[in-house]
């Protein structure tokens, strides 16, 4: 394996930073990737201004086909975009991509030709209604009912946990269409959230920001050409989806990297007792740490990558990322609490507030990383079942 880019891959990572310095303010500090910050109204602008121009340089979708508004280039060039977007907290890694993927592999041809050009244009934002209430971990315990009629599927129940849906114009729905079979009975429609019967609600977390939503269904009803893959089919979708969450890892550990460098630059700046942070041997120690657990998340996330590209199961490789990038984020967050003291509780719009409260953010944010798009201890069951050291389940 060798992850040196190419001549062209070097030129197309240039290509990508240089839009980003023209893309952001002046002094950004960064976002998390994903929707969640989308929420704070500065935010939001930002980042439907750059999804358009992200459409228009024909950069959202770079491995689709050319009839549906991609480039189809290599695995490799879509990743070098999708890691300076998150290295430099750019609010531009959107899951109507990801939802876009779902479709190519598993929609009709009228309905790739129907939802994934309008996503690769950044026209449009899509959710995803996978968790429920009491269907977190194991998404194969959801309730929400699809009943089939004549010309539809009458869907009641709720979703919760749905990243940026207030902002979305669709939702991927995973609902029960056979309540005598959990793993068989599941179908997969894509929902207007726009439909009469839908409504909103929005989850403020712990960070303040109203960034995950609860979506109700009340008798919405929802085309059968709205139905992805087939009736009861939909635990192929989710298997092929939960690969894609699991990525997720590999992206917080680049946005990680931009956190510590901005943590290492504050103790060369910051004095006490006269002499700077960076030279008072246990902070060195801890900062030393923290780049060998992100380094190490880099190379199994270019590994993942290459794995990828060569057909070979990712299953137990975006577990490890997903587990891994979780641990190192809170490590990171929790650190950079205690190097800044006093002033690690401050929110942004404190006027002594160091690194723009972004280590506030972390420390509140990071917690839900062992969770979101499944959590760790799922993640470990991966790794130690039958695609990855192929120990017996637990009884």
């Amino acid at each position: 394996m060798d992850f040196r880019y190419t001549d062209e891959e070097e030129a197309f990572r240039k290509e990508v930073q240089a839009f980003i310095q023209e893309t952001v303010p002046p002094g950004w500090m960064g976002v998390d990737p994903g929707p969640e910050e989308e929420s704070k109204e500065d935010v939001y602008r930002l980042a439907l201004a750059t999804w358009r121009k992200l459409g228009e340089k024909n950069w959202i979708g770079l491995t689709f086909p050319k009839e549906y508004g991609g480039q189809e280039a290599p695995l490799w060039k879509e990743m070098i975009l999708l890691s300076e977007l998150a290295y430099h907290g750019v609010p531009a890694i959107d899951l109507a991509a990801v939802q876009a993927d779902l479709v190519l592999n598993f929609g009709t041809e009228e309905q790739k030709k129907r939802f994934i050009p309008p996503i690769t244009r950044g026209e449009v934002k899509w959710a995803i209604g996978m968790s429920e209430p009491n269907a977190g971990s194991d998404t194969f315990a959801v309730q929400l009912r699809a009943a089939e009629e004549e010309d539809c599927f009458v869907l009641n129940g709720q979703k919760i946990w749905s990243s940026g849906a207030h902002h979305a114009k669709y939702e991927m729905v995973y609902a029960r269409t056979d309540p005598d079979n959990k793993h068989m009975g599941i179908s997969v429609f894509i929902v207007d959230l726009e439909s009469p019967g839908v409504t909103l609600r929005q989850i403020e977390q712990m960070t303040g920001i109203p960034a995950f939503c609860e979506v109700f269904f009340d008798n919405v009803r929802v085309p059968k050409e709205n139905l992805l893959g087939e009736k009861n089919g939909g635990w192929q979708i989710l298997l092929h989806a939960f690969g894609g969450e699991r990525t997720y890892g590999l992206f917080i550990i680049y946005n990680a990297k931009r956190y510590l460098e901005q943590l290492v630059e504050y103790c060369r700046e910051t004095y006490v007792d006269g002499q700077p942070l960076a030279k008072n041997p246990v902070v060195r120690n801890r900062l030393a740490e923290s780049a060998i657990e992100i380094e190490v998340g880099l190379n199994l996330g270019h590994e993942l990558n290459w794995m990828a590209t060569q057909g070979i199961s990712t299953v137990k490789g975006s577990s490890q990322i997903k587990v891994h990038g979780a641990a190192v984020c809170q490590r990171l967050a929790n650190l950079g609490q205690q190097v800044l003291g006093l002033y690690g509780p401050l929110n942004e719009d404190s006027k002594w507030v160091k690194l723009g409260g972004r280590f506030r953010h972390a420390y509140l944010s990071s917690v839900a990383f062992s969770m979101a798009g499944g959590t760790s201890e799922t993640s470990r069951n991966h790794i130690a079942g039958r695609f990855g050291l192929g120990l017996p389940k637990q009884k």
